[in-house]
């Protein structure tokens, strides 16, 4: 059983959680498994959503019979994705989160199955780059498991030097919901850019549209420790 302590951090993972940058993601896998001769290919969100481009690269060859090198056709997939996501939108509210979250003194920490330059090329375009620590951007090229796999939650809690029962993760996916789970972490899901609503809520602590529909006493109930999460939902 986890000891949940007072909130001291907030794990924030990217696409979806706090940059727009989903939709780029199953537009580039159409794309470039186009590319290798075989139109209209699709692949659910629980194997794109949250999993690091080498996951879906392993998938799309298991599925299609490509033979290109794994390694390879991630970078593919990478290299047409950061073109495709240039002028993506950060989520209503996302970075007057992060500065209200930095102001009441919470350590912050982003966890992505990106990679560690998409981290913070995203945090520059939210100009938070200054609010969260590079120890603290955990990319999947940092990770040998990515998620569902915790490994990138508890890197960001030492990192932070807090326990994993005082962080909170915000994340928009299965895989990254699982994987707040397994690191013993409480979770707040984020659905305006997800899928399955109902099936990935029933993962998290609480959720909540985007940070626009959290109340304006959020941070402050929060650092206090006199916020109910269990089973809320802001909307």
């Amino acid at each position: 059983m986890t000891n949940f302590g007072r909130v001291r951090a907030l794990l924030f993972d990217l696409d979806g959680t706090l940059v727009d940058a989903e939709t780029q993601t199953d537009e580039a896998v159409e794309a470039i498994v186009a590319r290798h001769g075989i139109e209209g290919f699709t692949l659910p969100a629980t194997e794109t959503h949250g999993r690091t481009w080498t996951h879906v690269a392993d998938v799309i060859r298991a599925r299609t019979g490509i033979g290109e090198p794994a390694d390879l056709l991630a970078a593919e997939l990478l290299a047409y994705w950061n073109a495709a996501t240039i002028e993506a939108k950060p989520l209503p509210g996302a970075a007057a989160a992060l500065r209200a979250a930095a102001a009441r003194k919470l350590k912050l920490g982003v966890v992505s199955s990106s990679p560690r330059a998409v981290i913070d090329r995203f945090l520059a375009k939210l100009g938070a780059e200054d609010l969260v620590e590079h120890r603290a951007r955990i990319g999947g090229d940092d990770v040998r498991n990515g998620k569902p796999d915790p490994e990138g939650f508890l890197m960001a809690v030492r990192a932070l030097e807090v326990d994993p029962g005082e962080a909170l993760v915000f994340e928009d996916s299965r895989a990254g919901l699982l994987a707040a789970r397994a690191a013993g972490m409480r979770s707040m899901f984020v659905t305006c850019c997800a899928d399955d609503i109902a099936g990935n809520a029933a993962l998290a602590t609480a959720s909540f549209t985007h940070y626009g529909t959290l109340p304006p006493s959020f941070w402050d109930q929060l650092v206090s420790g006199t916020l109910e999460l269990d089973g809320v939902s802001f909307t």
